[in-house]
Protein backbone atom coordinates (compact mmCIF):
# COMPACT_ATOMS: atom_id res chain seq x y z
CA UNK A 1 0.00 0.00 0.00
CA UNK A 2 1.16 3.35 -0.96
CA UNK A 3 -0.89 5.38 1.20
CA UNK A 4 0.50 5.57 4.86
CA UNK A 5 0.47 8.85 7.68
CA UNK A 6 3.43 9.92 9.09
CA UNK A 7 4.71 8.61 12.34
CA UNK A 8 2.01 9.99 14.58
CA UNK A 9 3.02 7.29 17.25
CA UNK A 10 3.58 3.85 18.20
CA UNK A 11 0.76 2.30 17.70
CA UNK A 12 -0.23 4.10 14.60
CA UNK A 13 3.05 3.63 13.11
CA UNK A 14 2.40 -0.46 13.70
CA UNK A 15 -0.79 -0.27 12.36
CA UNK A 16 -0.23 1.50 8.82
CA UNK A 17 2.84 -0.89 8.31
CA UNK A 18 1.62 -3.79 9.16
CA UNK A 19 -0.99 -2.94 6.02
CA UNK A 20 1.63 -3.53 4.10
CA UNK A 21 2.40 -7.62 4.62
CA UNK A 22 0.61 -9.90 2.95
CA UNK A 23 -0.80 -12.54 4.92
CA UNK A 24 2.15 -12.74 7.31
CA UNK A 25 2.75 -15.54 9.92
CA UNK A 26 3.41 -15.12 14.00
CA UNK A 27 6.87 -15.68 13.46
CA UNK A 28 9.45 -15.80 10.69
CA UNK A 29 12.96 -16.61 10.07
CA UNK A 30 15.51 -16.24 7.37
CA UNK A 31 15.83 -19.02 4.48
CA UNK A 32 17.31 -19.54 1.23
CA UNK A 33 15.43 -19.19 -1.85
CA UNK A 34 14.10 -22.50 -3.70
CA UNK A 35 13.85 -22.86 -6.97
CA UNK A 36 10.75 -23.96 -8.43
CA UNK A 37 12.94 -25.91 -12.20
CA UNK A 38 9.86 -24.33 -13.98
CA UNK A 39 10.22 -22.30 -17.11
CA UNK A 40 9.03 -19.09 -17.74
CA UNK A 41 6.07 -18.02 -20.21
CA UNK A 42 5.60 -14.78 -21.37
CA UNK A 43 6.85 -13.68 -17.93
CA UNK A 44 4.81 -16.28 -15.08
CA UNK A 45 4.58 -19.88 -14.57
CA UNK A 46 2.43 -21.78 -17.51
CA UNK A 47 0.61 -23.83 -15.06
CA UNK A 48 -0.83 -24.03 -11.50
CA UNK A 49 0.92 -27.07 -9.37
CA UNK A 50 -0.22 -30.60 -10.03
CA UNK A 51 -2.19 -31.69 -6.45
CA UNK A 52 -2.45 -35.30 -5.29
CA UNK A 53 -4.42 -38.14 -6.31
CA UNK A 54 -8.11 -37.70 -5.15
CA UNK A 55 -11.31 -39.80 -6.35
CA UNK A 56 -15.00 -38.65 -5.20
CA UNK A 57 -16.38 -35.74 -3.54
CA UNK A 58 -12.25 -34.90 -2.60
CA UNK A 59 -11.32 -34.75 -6.14
CA UNK A 60 -14.36 -32.31 -6.65
CA UNK A 61 -13.72 -30.21 -3.61
CA UNK A 62 -9.94 -29.75 -4.92
CA UNK A 63 -11.09 -29.23 -8.70
CA UNK A 64 -13.20 -26.66 -6.78
CA UNK A 65 -10.67 -24.93 -4.53
CA UNK A 66 -8.34 -24.47 -6.94
CA UNK A 67 -10.70 -22.30 -9.57
CA UNK A 68 -11.27 -19.99 -6.26
CA UNK A 69 -7.64 -19.51 -5.94
CA UNK A 70 -7.53 -18.73 -9.51
CA UNK A 71 -10.62 -16.53 -8.61
CA UNK A 72 -8.95 -14.84 -5.57
CA UNK A 73 -5.30 -14.72 -7.25
CA UNK A 74 -3.81 -15.68 -4.49
CA UNK A 75 -0.25 -16.99 -6.09
CA UNK A 76 0.26 -13.46 -7.20
CA UNK A 77 1.64 -12.85 -3.38
CA UNK A 78 2.30 -15.49 -2.15
CA UNK A 79 5.27 -16.76 -5.25
CA UNK A 80 8.34 -14.36 -6.16
CA UNK A 81 8.36 -15.60 -9.64
CA UNK A 82 11.32 -13.00 -10.33
CA UNK A 83 13.61 -15.26 -7.93
CA UNK A 84 12.01 -18.63 -9.65
CA UNK A 85 10.68 -19.77 -6.59
CA UNK A 86 7.59 -22.73 -6.78
CA UNK A 87 4.13 -21.28 -6.50
CA UNK A 88 2.77 -20.57 -3.16
CA UNK A 89 6.06 -21.08 -1.43
CA UNK A 90 5.91 -17.40 -0.73
CA UNK A 91 8.89 -15.24 -0.35
CA UNK A 92 7.69 -12.26 -2.61
CA UNK A 93 9.64 -8.73 -1.26
CA UNK A 94 7.13 -5.80 -0.64
CA UNK A 95 9.20 -2.64 -0.05
CA UNK A 96 7.77 0.01 2.31
CA UNK A 97 9.15 2.94 3.77
CA UNK A 98 9.49 0.80 7.37
CA UNK A 99 11.27 -1.95 5.48
CA UNK A 100 11.10 -4.87 3.26
CA UNK A 101 8.46 -7.70 4.50
CA UNK A 102 8.10 -10.76 2.69
CA UNK A 103 5.06 -12.99 1.64
CA UNK A 104 4.80 -16.40 3.51
CA UNK A 105 5.09 -19.89 2.81
CA UNK A 106 1.26 -21.18 2.16
CA UNK A 107 1.83 -24.51 0.80
CA UNK A 108 1.29 -27.88 2.96
CA UNK A 109 4.80 -28.03 4.11
CA UNK A 110 4.44 -29.12 7.86
CA UNK A 111 7.53 -27.29 8.74
CA UNK A 112 7.55 -23.73 7.13
CA UNK A 113 4.31 -24.02 5.78
CA UNK A 114 0.63 -24.32 6.60
CA UNK A 115 0.56 -28.44 6.31
CA UNK A 116 -0.42 -28.40 10.45
CA UNK A 117 -3.21 -26.32 9.90
CA UNK A 118 -6.71 -27.86 10.90
CA UNK A 119 -9.37 -26.94 7.95
CA UNK A 120 -11.26 -24.71 10.93
CA UNK A 121 -7.80 -22.83 11.16
CA UNK A 122 -8.31 -21.96 7.77
CA UNK A 123 -11.28 -20.75 7.53
CA UNK A 124 -10.90 -18.72 10.54
CA UNK A 125 -7.40 -17.25 8.55
CA UNK A 126 -10.10 -16.75 5.50
CA UNK A 127 -12.87 -15.33 7.39
CA UNK A 128 -11.47 -13.48 10.52
CA UNK A 129 -7.84 -12.77 9.84
CA UNK A 130 -6.39 -14.62 12.73
CA UNK A 131 -3.66 -16.81 12.67
CA UNK A 132 -4.22 -20.49 14.35
CA UNK A 133 -2.62 -19.17 17.22
CA UNK A 134 -5.33 -16.52 17.62
CA UNK A 135 -3.39 -13.99 16.63
CA UNK A 136 -4.30 -10.83 13.90
CA UNK A 137 -2.91 -10.68 10.41
CA UNK A 138 -2.44 -7.32 8.94
CA UNK A 139 -5.03 -5.68 6.37
CA UNK A 140 -3.13 -5.93 3.19
CA UNK A 141 -3.81 -10.08 3.48
CA UNK A 142 -7.15 -9.53 2.01
CA UNK A 143 -9.97 -10.95 4.94
CA UNK A 144 -11.66 -7.76 4.68
CA UNK A 145 -13.04 -9.08 1.52
CA UNK A 146 -12.42 -13.06 2.40
CA UNK A 147 -14.77 -12.65 5.45
CA UNK A 148 -18.09 -12.61 2.91
CA UNK A 149 -17.07 -15.76 1.26
CA UNK A 150 -19.30 -19.12 2.07
CA UNK A 151 -17.47 -21.44 4.84
CA UNK A 152 -18.15 -23.88 1.86
CA UNK A 153 -16.09 -22.22 -0.47
CA UNK A 154 -13.18 -21.60 2.38
CA UNK A 155 -13.00 -25.34 3.14
CA UNK A 156 -12.82 -25.96 -0.47
CA UNK A 157 -9.66 -23.59 -0.81
CA UNK A 158 -8.34 -25.42 2.52
CA UNK A 159 -8.93 -28.80 0.09
CA UNK A 160 -7.31 -27.32 -2.16
CA UNK A 161 -4.08 -26.20 -0.80
CA UNK A 162 -3.26 -29.23 1.15
CA UNK A 163 -3.23 -31.09 -2.35
CA UNK A 164 -0.66 -28.66 -4.05
CA UNK A 165 3.06 -29.92 -3.78
CA UNK A 166 4.82 -29.57 -0.15
CA UNK A 167 7.56 -26.85 -0.49
CA UNK A 168 10.42 -25.87 2.45
CA UNK A 169 11.11 -22.97 2.24
CA UNK A 170 11.45 -20.81 5.56
CA UNK A 171 9.77 -17.67 5.64
CA UNK A 172 11.71 -14.16 6.29
CA UNK A 173 12.14 -12.53 9.93
CA UNK A 174 9.91 -9.01 9.73
CA UNK A 175 11.88 -6.19 10.55
CA UNK A 176 12.15 -4.01 13.56
CA UNK A 177 10.16 -3.63 15.42
CA UNK A 178 7.54 -5.40 13.81
CA UNK A 179 9.11 -8.68 14.92
CA UNK A 180 8.45 -8.49 18.27
CA UNK A 181 6.08 -9.99 20.42
CA UNK A 182 2.74 -7.66 20.67
CA UNK A 183 3.07 -5.82 17.60
CA UNK A 184 -0.25 -7.24 16.13
CA UNK A 185 -2.40 -5.88 19.20
CA UNK A 186 -3.12 -2.84 17.90
CA UNK A 187 -4.42 -4.41 14.59
CA UNK A 188 -7.62 -5.21 16.91
CA UNK A 189 -8.28 -0.99 16.53
CA UNK A 190 -8.05 -1.46 12.98
CA UNK A 191 -10.66 -4.41 13.33
CA UNK A 192 -12.39 -2.30 15.42
CA UNK A 193 -13.12 0.66 12.87
CA UNK A 194 -13.15 -1.17 9.27
CA UNK A 195 -13.21 -5.47 9.79
CA UNK A 196 -15.96 -6.24 12.23
CA UNK A 197 -19.16 -3.87 10.74
CA UNK A 198 -18.15 -5.34 7.48
CA UNK A 199 -17.84 -8.88 8.46
CA UNK A 200 -20.90 -10.34 7.11
CA UNK A 201 -21.26 -12.93 4.08
CA UNK A 202 -23.40 -11.32 1.24
CA UNK A 203 -27.03 -12.45 1.18
CA UNK A 204 -28.31 -12.16 -2.86
CA UNK A 205 -30.29 -9.34 -3.04
CA UNK A 206 -34.07 -11.14 -4.03
CA UNK A 207 -34.84 -8.53 -6.65
CA UNK A 208 -31.51 -9.36 -8.58
CA UNK A 209 -31.25 -12.42 -11.27
CA UNK A 210 -28.27 -15.31 -10.31
CA UNK A 211 -26.29 -13.63 -12.58
CA UNK A 212 -25.99 -10.22 -10.87
CA UNK A 213 -25.54 -12.01 -7.53
CA UNK A 214 -23.06 -13.83 -8.50
CA UNK A 215 -21.36 -11.09 -9.39
CA UNK A 216 -21.78 -9.06 -6.60
CA UNK A 217 -20.13 -11.58 -4.90
CA UNK A 218 -17.10 -12.44 -6.89
CA UNK A 219 -16.46 -8.63 -6.94
CA UNK A 220 -16.97 -8.23 -3.41
CA UNK A 221 -15.60 -11.43 -2.22
CA UNK A 222 -13.05 -13.61 -3.08
CA UNK A 223 -12.13 -11.42 -6.17
CA UNK A 224 -11.56 -8.36 -4.35
CA UNK A 225 -11.72 -5.88 -6.95
CA UNK A 226 -12.59 -3.46 -4.61
CA UNK A 227 -9.07 -3.32 -3.30
CA UNK A 228 -7.73 -1.68 -6.04
CA UNK A 229 -10.29 0.20 -7.91
CA UNK A 230 -12.01 1.94 -4.52
CA UNK A 231 -9.98 5.03 -2.59
CA UNK A 232 -8.29 3.79 0.53
CA UNK A 233 -8.00 5.96 3.21
CA UNK A 234 -4.37 6.26 5.30
CA UNK A 235 -4.96 3.48 7.06
CA UNK A 236 -5.77 1.11 4.29
CA UNK A 237 -9.21 0.97 4.39
CA UNK A 238 -11.49 1.57 1.61
CA UNK A 239 -13.30 4.66 1.10
CA UNK A 240 -16.71 2.59 0.57
CA UNK A 241 -18.86 6.40 -0.86
CA UNK A 242 -16.39 6.19 -3.53
CA UNK A 243 -16.90 2.11 -4.24
CA UNK A 244 -15.10 1.17 -7.65
CA UNK A 245 -14.60 4.87 -8.59
CA UNK A 246 -11.12 3.91 -9.60
CA UNK A 247 -7.60 5.11 -8.01
CA UNK A 248 -3.93 4.95 -8.86
CA UNK A 249 -2.46 1.41 -7.89
CA UNK A 250 1.51 0.96 -8.47
CA UNK A 251 1.78 3.35 -10.86
CA UNK A 252 -1.36 2.61 -12.90
CA UNK A 253 -4.60 3.86 -12.87
CA UNK A 254 -7.34 0.97 -12.04
CA UNK A 255 -10.14 3.00 -13.60
CA UNK A 256 -13.58 3.19 -12.91
CA UNK A 257 -15.25 0.35 -12.91
CA UNK A 258 -19.36 0.95 -11.53
CA UNK A 259 -22.02 2.08 -13.65
CA UNK A 260 -20.53 5.65 -14.72
CA UNK A 261 -17.27 4.65 -15.90
CA UNK A 262 -18.80 1.35 -18.03
CA UNK A 263 -22.25 3.23 -19.60
CA UNK A 264 -20.50 2.76 -22.81
CA UNK A 265 -19.48 -0.35 -23.17
CA UNK A 266 -21.88 -3.75 -22.96
CA UNK A 267 -21.33 -6.79 -20.82
CA UNK A 268 -19.94 -8.26 -23.15
CA UNK A 269 -16.93 -5.70 -24.06
CA UNK A 270 -15.81 -5.97 -20.30
CA UNK A 271 -15.79 -10.01 -20.68
CA UNK A 272 -13.44 -9.57 -23.09
CA UNK A 273 -11.01 -7.35 -21.45
CA UNK A 274 -10.63 -10.58 -18.59
CA UNK A 275 -10.27 -13.10 -22.09
CA UNK A 276 -8.45 -11.13 -24.92
CA UNK A 277 -6.27 -8.59 -22.62
CA UNK A 278 -6.97 -5.65 -24.12
CA UNK A 279 -8.23 -2.25 -22.63
CA UNK A 280 -11.94 -1.20 -23.42
CA UNK A 281 -13.24 0.82 -26.33
CA UNK A 282 -9.48 -1.60 -28.16
CA UNK A 283 -7.41 1.31 -26.39
CA UNK A 284 -4.31 -1.14 -26.31
CA UNK A 285 -3.28 -4.26 -23.79
CA UNK A 286 -3.81 -4.02 -20.50
CA UNK A 287 -0.76 -3.07 -18.25
CA UNK A 288 0.46 -3.08 -14.96
CA UNK A 289 -1.26 -5.21 -11.73
CA UNK A 290 -4.35 -5.88 -14.23
CA UNK A 291 -2.24 -7.81 -16.59
CA UNK A 292 -0.86 -10.16 -13.69
CA UNK A 293 -4.36 -10.36 -12.48
CA UNK A 294 -5.98 -10.99 -16.10
CA UNK A 295 -2.63 -13.88 -16.50
CA UNK A 296 -3.44 -15.41 -12.96
CA UNK A 297 -6.38 -14.93 -12.34
CA UNK A 298 -9.69 -13.86 -14.43
CA UNK A 299 -8.56 -16.07 -17.90
CA UNK A 300 -9.27 -18.72 -15.92
CA UNK A 301 -13.22 -17.79 -15.01
CA UNK A 302 -15.79 -19.69 -16.89
CA UNK A 303 -17.67 -17.47 -19.70
CA UNK A 304 -20.55 -17.18 -16.74
CA UNK A 305 -18.15 -15.98 -14.06
CA UNK A 306 -16.89 -13.49 -16.61
CA UNK A 307 -20.37 -12.17 -17.51
CA UNK A 308 -21.56 -11.95 -14.66
CA UNK A 309 -18.57 -10.03 -13.20
CA UNK A 310 -19.75 -7.21 -15.82
CA UNK A 311 -23.43 -7.62 -14.74
CA UNK A 312 -23.06 -6.37 -11.53
CA UNK A 313 -20.64 -4.06 -11.94
CA UNK A 314 -22.35 -1.94 -14.55
CA UNK A 315 -25.17 -1.41 -11.89
CA UNK A 316 -23.04 0.09 -9.45
CA UNK A 317 -23.90 3.57 -8.29
CA UNK A 318 -21.65 5.40 -5.86
CA UNK A 319 -20.07 8.56 -5.47
CA UNK A 320 -17.09 9.57 -8.56
CA UNK A 321 -14.30 11.73 -6.35
CA UNK A 322 -13.93 13.36 -10.21
CA UNK A 323 -17.44 13.58 -11.49
CA UNK A 324 -17.98 16.70 -13.22
CA UNK A 325 -20.79 18.03 -14.99
CA UNK A 326 -19.79 17.73 -18.75
CA UNK A 327 -19.45 21.06 -20.59
CA UNK A 328 -19.88 20.39 -24.60
CA UNK A 329 -19.46 24.25 -24.78
CA UNK A 330 -16.28 25.61 -26.33
CA UNK A 331 -13.17 25.03 -24.68
CA UNK A 332 -12.69 28.05 -22.33
CA UNK A 333 -9.80 29.00 -19.40
CA UNK A 334 -12.58 29.58 -16.53
CA UNK A 335 -14.12 26.14 -17.76
CA UNK A 336 -10.00 24.65 -17.71
CA UNK A 337 -9.57 26.00 -14.29
CA UNK A 338 -12.10 24.22 -13.11
CA UNK A 339 -11.67 20.71 -14.51
CA UNK A 340 -8.08 20.96 -13.53
CA UNK A 341 -8.95 21.91 -10.18
CA UNK A 342 -11.59 18.95 -9.71
CA UNK A 343 -9.18 15.91 -11.54
CA UNK A 344 -5.91 17.15 -13.13
CA UNK A 345 -4.48 18.69 -9.57
CA UNK A 346 -4.20 15.34 -8.23
CA UNK A 347 -1.21 14.86 -9.89
CA UNK A 348 -0.11 17.63 -11.98
CA UNK A 349 0.16 19.61 -8.70
CA UNK A 350 2.73 17.28 -6.84
CA UNK A 351 4.35 15.84 -9.82
CA UNK A 352 2.49 12.58 -8.99
CA UNK A 353 3.56 9.54 -11.30
CA UNK A 354 6.14 11.58 -12.75
CA UNK A 355 3.21 14.14 -14.15
CA UNK A 356 4.57 17.25 -15.34
CA UNK A 357 3.59 20.05 -12.95
CA UNK A 358 1.47 23.23 -13.39
CA UNK A 359 3.89 26.11 -13.57
CA UNK A 360 7.12 23.85 -15.58
CA UNK A 361 7.43 25.80 -18.00
CA UNK A 362 10.38 24.70 -20.01
CA UNK A 363 8.64 20.93 -19.15
CA UNK A 364 5.73 21.65 -20.92
CA UNK A 365 7.28 23.79 -23.91
CA UNK A 366 9.43 20.30 -25.08
CA UNK A 367 6.04 18.98 -24.87
CA UNK A 368 4.66 21.34 -27.19
CA UNK A 369 7.64 21.00 -29.05
CA UNK A 370 8.05 17.47 -29.58
CA UNK A 371 4.25 17.10 -30.25
CA UNK A 372 2.20 19.75 -30.80
CA UNK A 373 -0.80 21.25 -28.91
CA UNK A 374 -3.06 18.66 -31.19
CA UNK A 375 -0.77 16.28 -29.78
CA UNK A 376 -1.30 17.04 -25.77
CA UNK A 377 -4.68 16.86 -26.42
CA UNK A 378 -5.04 13.32 -27.65
CA UNK A 379 -2.04 11.95 -24.96
CA UNK A 380 -5.08 13.37 -22.50
CA UNK A 381 -8.35 12.32 -23.99
CA UNK A 382 -7.02 8.93 -25.10
CA UNK A 383 -4.78 7.84 -22.32
CA UNK A 384 -0.65 8.11 -22.46
CA UNK A 385 1.96 6.16 -20.59
CA UNK A 386 0.75 6.78 -17.01
CA UNK A 387 -1.92 9.27 -17.83
CA UNK A 388 -5.31 7.61 -18.34
CA UNK A 389 -7.79 7.81 -20.37
CA UNK A 390 -9.47 11.17 -19.69
CA UNK A 391 -7.34 12.24 -16.88
CA UNK A 392 -9.45 9.28 -15.36
CA UNK A 393 -12.63 11.64 -15.67
CA UNK A 394 -15.22 9.67 -16.95
CA UNK A 395 -18.22 12.49 -16.89
CA UNK A 396 -15.58 14.42 -18.57
CA UNK A 397 -16.52 15.65 -22.71
CA UNK A 398 -13.35 16.80 -24.95
CA UNK A 399 -13.86 19.99 -24.83
CA UNK A 400 -13.53 19.80 -20.72
CA UNK A 401 -10.03 18.04 -21.69
CA UNK A 402 -9.18 20.81 -23.88
CA UNK A 403 -10.01 23.54 -21.53
CA UNK A 404 -7.79 22.02 -19.11
CA UNK A 405 -4.88 21.40 -20.94
CA UNK A 406 -5.27 25.11 -22.10
CA UNK A 407 -5.03 26.13 -18.86
CA UNK A 408 -2.33 24.20 -17.34
CA UNK A 409 -0.30 25.76 -20.39
CA UNK A 410 -1.64 29.27 -19.79
CA UNK A 411 -0.37 28.99 -16.41
CA UNK A 412 2.99 27.43 -17.13
CA UNK A 413 4.37 28.78 -20.45
CA UNK A 414 6.46 32.40 -20.54
CA UNK A 415 5.23 34.87 -23.16
CA UNK A 416 8.26 34.55 -24.62
CA UNK A 417 7.61 30.64 -25.04
CA UNK A 418 4.33 31.38 -26.26
CA UNK A 419 5.26 33.78 -28.76
CA UNK A 420 7.95 30.84 -30.12
CA UNK A 421 5.11 28.35 -30.42
CA UNK A 422 2.75 30.70 -31.87
CA UNK A 423 5.34 31.75 -35.55
CA UNK A 424 5.55 28.12 -36.02
CA UNK A 425 2.49 28.38 -37.91
CA UNK A 426 -1.39 29.87 -38.33
CA UNK A 427 -2.71 26.97 -36.38
CA UNK A 428 -2.33 26.51 -32.89
CA UNK A 429 0.95 24.55 -32.29
CA UNK A 430 0.58 22.39 -35.01
CA UNK A 431 2.38 18.57 -34.64
CA UNK A 432 4.82 17.87 -37.28
CA UNK A 433 3.53 15.50 -39.84
CA UNK A 434 6.27 12.74 -38.66
CA UNK A 435 4.54 13.19 -34.85
CA UNK A 436 1.34 13.00 -36.34
CA UNK A 437 1.87 9.84 -38.30
CA UNK A 438 3.58 8.02 -35.51
CA UNK A 439 0.90 9.06 -33.09
CA UNK A 440 -2.28 8.71 -35.07
CA UNK A 441 -1.23 6.87 -38.86
CA UNK A 442 1.36 4.27 -37.75
CA UNK A 443 -0.90 1.56 -36.31
CA UNK A 444 -2.48 0.39 -40.18
CA UNK A 445 0.05 1.94 -42.11
CA UNK A 446 3.59 0.96 -40.90
CA UNK A 447 2.60 -3.02 -40.90
CA UNK A 448 0.06 -2.45 -43.64
CA UNK A 449 -2.79 -3.68 -41.41
CA UNK A 450 -6.69 -3.82 -42.40
CA UNK A 451 -4.99 -2.93 -45.93
CA UNK A 452 -3.62 -0.07 -45.49
CA UNK A 453 -0.58 0.91 -47.81
CA UNK A 454 2.54 0.85 -45.98
CA UNK A 455 4.64 3.21 -45.88
CA UNK A 456 7.26 3.58 -48.13
CA UNK A 457 5.46 0.99 -50.52
CA UNK A 458 6.60 3.88 -53.08
CA UNK A 459 3.93 1.83 -56.34
CA UNK A 460 1.25 2.10 -53.99
CA UNK A 461 1.85 6.05 -52.77
CA UNK A 462 2.28 6.81 -56.58
CA UNK A 463 -1.23 5.44 -57.45
CA UNK A 464 -3.10 7.18 -54.91
CA UNK A 465 -1.40 10.58 -55.35
CA UNK A 466 -2.04 10.53 -59.33
CA UNK A 467 -5.73 10.16 -58.42
CA UNK A 468 -4.98 13.95 -57.49
CA UNK A 469 -3.61 14.76 -53.49
CA UNK A 470 -6.69 17.02 -53.28
CA UNK A 471 -8.76 13.80 -53.14
CA UNK A 472 -6.61 11.94 -51.07
CA UNK A 473 -6.56 13.99 -48.41
CA UNK A 474 -10.34 14.96 -48.98
CA UNK A 475 -10.76 11.36 -48.24
CA UNK A 476 -9.22 10.80 -45.08
CA UNK A 477 -10.18 13.89 -43.75
CA UNK A 478 -14.03 13.01 -44.44
CA UNK A 479 -13.55 8.96 -43.67
CA UNK A 480 -13.99 7.56 -47.11
CA UNK A 481 -12.60 3.93 -47.04
CA UNK A 482 -10.59 5.37 -44.31
CA UNK A 483 -11.24 6.41 -40.67
CA UNK A 484 -12.11 9.88 -40.22
CA UNK A 485 -9.01 11.52 -39.86
CA UNK A 486 -7.69 8.77 -39.23
CA UNK A 487 -8.72 8.42 -35.86
CA UNK A 488 -7.47 11.71 -34.70
CA UNK A 489 -10.72 13.87 -33.43
CA UNK A 490 -8.41 16.65 -32.87
CA UNK A 491 -6.10 17.09 -35.60
CA UNK A 492 -6.48 20.34 -37.56
CA UNK A 493 -7.04 19.94 -41.61
CA UNK A 494 -3.13 20.81 -41.61
CA UNK A 495 -1.79 18.32 -39.80
CA UNK A 496 -3.81 15.51 -41.35
CA UNK A 497 -1.88 16.88 -44.64
CA UNK A 498 1.21 17.36 -42.93
CA UNK A 499 1.49 13.62 -42.09
CA UNK A 500 0.11 12.82 -45.63
CA UNK A 501 2.97 14.74 -46.94
CA UNK A 502 5.54 12.87 -44.46
CA UNK A 503 4.33 9.74 -45.58
CA UNK A 504 4.81 10.82 -49.40
CA UNK A 505 8.21 11.81 -48.60
CA UNK A 506 8.98 8.57 -46.75
CA UNK A 507 7.42 6.40 -49.58
CA UNK A 508 9.66 8.50 -52.47
CA UNK A 509 6.99 9.93 -54.06
CA UNK A 510 7.90 12.31 -56.47
CA UNK A 511 6.00 15.45 -57.66
CA UNK A 512 5.33 19.09 -56.39
CA UNK A 513 2.85 18.00 -53.55
CA UNK A 514 5.62 19.45 -51.09
CA UNK A 515 4.66 22.91 -52.18
CA UNK A 516 0.97 21.80 -51.82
Amino acid sequence: MSSVLPNKNKILTTIVAGLTICFASNLFAQSPVVSSGLELKDGYYPVYPTTAPAVGEQAEKIKRGQYLSQMGDCIACHTYVKAGTPPFAGGLPIATPFGTFYSPNITPDKETGIGNWTEDDFVRAMKEGRSPSGGNYFPVFPYLYFSKMTDEDARDLYAYFMSIPPVYQENKSLPFPFNLPGSRTSLWGWNLLFFFPENKMIDPEPNQSAEWNRGRYIVDGLGHCSMCHTPLNPLGAPKNRFYLSGTFIDGYWAPNIMKSGLDKVSVDDIANVFKKGELLNHAGPVAGPMADVNHNSLAYLTDEDQHAIGTYIKTVVSQDPLALKPSDAKPTLRRGKQVYVKVCSICHQDNILSAPVIGDGANWYRRLQSSGLTGLYTHVINGYNSMPIKGACVTCSDNDIISATDYILNQSLSRSQWRDLGSRGSEKYPTGGKATYNENCSACHTDGEHGAPKIGDKVAWDLLVKQNLDTLVTRVINGESHPKKGGCSQCTTNEIMDAIKYILRQSKVQGDYRLW
